[in-house]
């Protein structure tokens, strides 16, 4: 009996260190609702990093399902982190700038993979020449794919931000693979 409860307890164990992973997002002036906004499992942190030297809070707004408040931090490279324990819904904004808001979704995630897969956003679509693709996990490179599968580009990514250059690509439809690691996610994208 004492083996099958230590075994419940190591898998138990095991289970929350796998949950528990931090998320990074820099919090500035302009940032996009879409690059503010993620899904996460119970008991993973999120972690602001201001990038420029304005006062900002991330502060939960009333239909939250957790409250937090960092209070109103200045300066580049002030942090605040939460940790959210609850399945629901964080809508949040910055007291100072309204426009800077986000939200926080919590869910049970099946595995990091598909927090990857879930976390990676791009525009414009259609795109005409640069394509913005933006992820939580540092990106380390992409292809490009025309409809009929033929590889047609590839190139290194700069880390969470990248921006592609598709403007010497035909119009038409084209699947994007972005790899952070041995995680892969692929998307469709429209080239006017």
């Amino acid at each position: 009996m004492k083996k099958i409860k230590l075994f419940f307890l190591m898998a138990l164990t095991v289970s929350m260190a796998n949950a528990q992973t931090t998320f990074d997002l820099d919090w500035f002036v302009g940032i996009s609702n879409a690059n503010a906004s993620i899904t996460i499992e119970p008991g993973d942190t999120v972690r602001w990093t201001w990038t420029d030297e304005v006062p900002h809070s991330v502060t939960s707004d009333s239909g939250s399902q957790e409250s937090f408040d960092s209070g109103i931090l200045t300066g580049a490279g002030s942090q605040f982190s939460y940790t959210f324990t609850q399945v629901g819904v964080n809508p949040y904004e910055c007291d100072v700038h309204s426009s800077m808001e986000g939200t926080i979704t919590v869910d049970n995630v099946a595995s990091i993979a598909d927090k990857f897969r879930m976390n990676i956003s791009f525009y414009p679509n259609p795109v005409a020449n640069k394509l913005t693709v933006a992820s939580l996990y540092k990106l380390d490179s992409y292809k490009i794919y025309n409809i009929l599968g033929k590889l047609v580009a590839q190139g290194a990514a700069d880390g969470n931000i990248t921006e592609i250059d598709m403007a010497s690509l035909e119009s038409g439809m084209y699947f994007i693979n972005a790899t952070s690691g041995d995680m892969q996610a692929t998307f469709k994208v429209v080239k006017r």
